[in-house]
C-alpha cells in the first residue's frame, strides 16, 4: 500500500501529465480549424467553396387569415406568391439541396486530420497481455515469473490522430463533385419553381375560364326563357303549336343542364387551385368572371421555333442541372482512377498507462505510411467501369432532356400561334351569330320566323359564345406554358430573389 504523501505525489503527476495532454490537444485543434494545406489532394482551399446554404431560401408562407382576409380578390401573382410559399415539392427540393450541401461538407472533412480520444480499462491473467501491461506501465522487474505474472489491471488514457496526405487526387474530386451534385440539385429547385408557376397560372385561368362559362350559360338560360314566354305567348294567341313551346321548354331545360355543369366545373377547378395554395379560397376571393383579350398571345414572338429552342436550351433550369451532372459524373470517373496511385498517410498517439487512474506512464508512437494496391482482384477498374457507365448514361439522359425541351418548345409555340388565329376566328364568328340572333328573334317577335329559326339562331350563338370564351383562355394557357417551355418563369423568379 503507499502512503499518503505517496498518494499525492503521484496525483500531481497525473494533473501535470492531463494539462499537458489537454494543452497538446489545444494546439491540435487550432491548427485544425485555422486550416490546413498539404500536396496532391490534401488541400481543400484550392478552389474558393461555394456557400453550402441553398441560394432558394423558401418563401415566407402567409398564414390562412392573412391570405384569406387582405388582398381582395385573388389574383393570379397572389396565388403563384401563395402557392411558391407552401409547396411540399418545393420544400422535399430545398431539403435536398441541403444534403447535398452535407455531403459537400463530409467531402471537405476528409482533407483534415482525424483525432480521437479514448479511454479503456482491461484486466486479465493471459500472460502475454499481464506482461505488456506491466512493461507499459514501467513496473518490469527481473524477479517476475513470466508464466504467471498474476491478474494484472491496465487503465488507457490515449489521444490518436491519423491524416491521409495523399489518395491519388480521389479526395479533390469526390469534392468537386459533391460541389456539382449540389449545383444540379439547385437547379431542379428552380426548375420546379417553373413547372409550379405555370402550373398555378394554367389551373387558375381553366378556373377563370371555368367562371366565365358560367357567366355565359346564365345569359343563355336568360335568352331561353325569354324565348320560351315569347313562345308561350304566341301560343296563347294561337300563333304556335303545343310541340313548339315544348322544344322551347326543352332547350330551357338544356341550358339549365349545362349552367349545373359550368358550375360543377369551376368548383373542380377550384379545388385543384386550392390544393396548390393549401387553403380554401374564401367567397370574397373570388374574381369577377370577365372576358377579354387583354392579354393576346404572342404570336409573332412564337414563330421563329430555332430560335426560341436554342433560347430555352440555354436558360432552362433542367439543361443547367443536367451541365452540373456530367460534371460531378466526370469527377466520380476521375476519383476512380485515383485507386490506381499510391496512397500516403500518417498516425499519431499519445498514451497513459496507469495501474491505477491516479498515476501512470506516458509513451507515444508516431509513423508515416505509404500503401500501393498492386492487385485486388480488378475492383478498382471495375468502380472505374461503373463510373464511366454512369457518366454515359448522365450524358444520355440530358440529351434526351434536350430533345424533350425542344418538342416542348416547338408544340407550345404551335399551340400559340394557334390560339392567335382560333381568338380572331371565334371573334368575328361571336359577332356574326350575336348579329344573327337579335334579327331571328325580332322577326320571330313579329310572328314572321318559326321556333326551328329561333332555336338554330341561339344554338349557333351559344357556340359562337362558348368558342371564344375558350379560344382566349386558351390562349392564356398556351403563352403561360410557352414562357414556362422556354424558362421565363425561372428566370423570373430569379430576378425577383435577387
Amino acid at each position: 500500500m503507499k502512503s499518503q504523501s505517496g498518494r499525492g505525489v503521484a496525483r500531481r503527476r497525473f494533473e501535470s501529465r492531463r494539462d499537458v495532454f489537454l494543452c497538446l490537444l489545444g494546439v491540435i485543434a487550432a491548427i485544425t480549424v485555422s486550416g490546413c494545406s498539404t500536396t496532391g489532394d490534401s488541400a481543400p482551399n484550392a478552389s474558393p467553396a461555394l456557400p453550402i446554404e441553398s441560394p432558394v431560401p423558401p418563401p415566407t408562407a402567409p398564414s390562412m387569415e392573412d391570405s384569406a382576409g387582405k388582398g381582395g380578390t385573388l389574383t393570379v401573382d397572389r396565388a403563384i406568391q401563395e402557392a411558391l410559399g407552401v409547396s411540399p415539392e418545393l420544400d422535399q427540393a430545398r431539403s435536398r439541396v441541403a444534403a447535398a450541401g452535407e455531403q459537400v461538407r463530409q467531402a471537405e472533412a476528409m482533407f483534415y486530420p482525424r483525432i480521437v480520444l479514448s479511454q479503456e480499462y482491461n484486466t486479465t491473467d493471459n500472460p502475454v497481455y499481464a506482461l505488456m501491461y506491466i512493461i507499459n506501465q514501467r513496473r518490469f522487474q527481473p524477479t517476475i515469473a513470466f508464466n504467471d505474472p498474476g491478474r494484472q489491471h491496465d487503465v488507457v488514457s490515449a489521444a490518436q490522430g491519423e491524416w491521409a496526405l495523399f489518395e491519388g487526387g480521389s479526395r479533390r474530386f469526390d469534392r468537386s463533385a459533391a460541389l456539382n451534385q449540389r449545383r444540379a440539385q439547385q437547379d431542379e429547385v428552380f426548375a420546379m419553381r417553373n413547372q409550379l408557376v405555370a402550373r398555378v397560372t394554367e389551373t387558375y385561368y381553366q378556373w377563370l375560364q371555368s367562371l366565365v362559362f358560367i357567366d355565359v350559360a346564365e345569359k343563355m338560360l336568360e335568352a331561353a326563357q325569354l324565348d320560351q314566354r315569347l313562345g308561350e305567348a304566341r301560343y296563347k294567341a294561337e300563333m304556335a303549336l303545343p310541340s313548339e313551346v315544348l322544344r322551347l321548354k326543352a332547350r330551357t331545360a338544356e341550358v339549365r343542364g349545362s349552367l349545373v355543369t359550368a358550375k360543377s366545373s369551376a368548383r373542380r377547378f377550384q379545388a385543384a387551385l386550392e390544393r396548390l395554395i393549401a387553403r380554401p379560397i374564401t367567397q370574397g376571393e373570388i374574381p369577377r368572371p370577365e372576358l377579354s383579350s387583354d392579354e393576346p398571345p404572342l404570336s409573332a414572338a412564337a414563330e421563329d421555333a430555332d430560335a426560341l429552342v436554342a433560347q430555352a436550351l440555354n436558360r432552362r433550369p433542367e439543361m443547367a442541372a443536367i451541365r452540373s451532372m456530367v460534371l460531378a459524373a466526370g469527377d466520380r470517373v476521375k476519383s476512380a482512377r485515383g485507386g490506381l496511385l499510391p496512397k500516403l498517410s500518417t498516425s499519431a498517439r499519445y498514451q497513459w498507462d496507469s495501474e491505477e487512474i491516479v498515476d501512470g506512464e506516458g509513451s507515444w508512437m508516431f509513423g508515416i505510411q505509404a500503401a500501393w494496391p498492386i492487385f485486388e482482384g480488378g475492383m478498382t477498374w471495375s468502380r472505374i467501369a461503373e463510373a464511366r457507365s454512369r457518366l454515359q448514361e448522365i450524358q444520355a439522359k440530358g440529351r434526351q432532356i434536350a430533345l424533350d425541351i425542344a418538342l416542348e418548345v416547338q408544340q407550345a409555340a404551335l399551340a400559340v400561334q394557334e390560339a392567335a388565329e382560333k381568338i380572331k376566328i371565334a371573334e368575328e364568328r361571336r359577332a356574326w351569330a350575336e348579329k344573327a340572333l337579335r334579327e331571328v328573334r325580332f322577326i320571330f317577335e313579329k310572328q314572321i320566323a318559326g321556333v326551328d329559326s329561333l332555336l338554330q339562331a341561339e344554338v349557333s350563338w351559344n357556340q359562337a359564345e362558348v368558342a371564344y370564351t375558350a379560344a382566349v383562355f386558351e390562349g392564356r394557357i398556351a403563352h403561360a406554358l410557352l414562357r414556362k417551355s422556354l424558362g421565363d418563369f425561372a428566370e423570373w423568379l430569379e430576378a425577383r430573389h435577387e
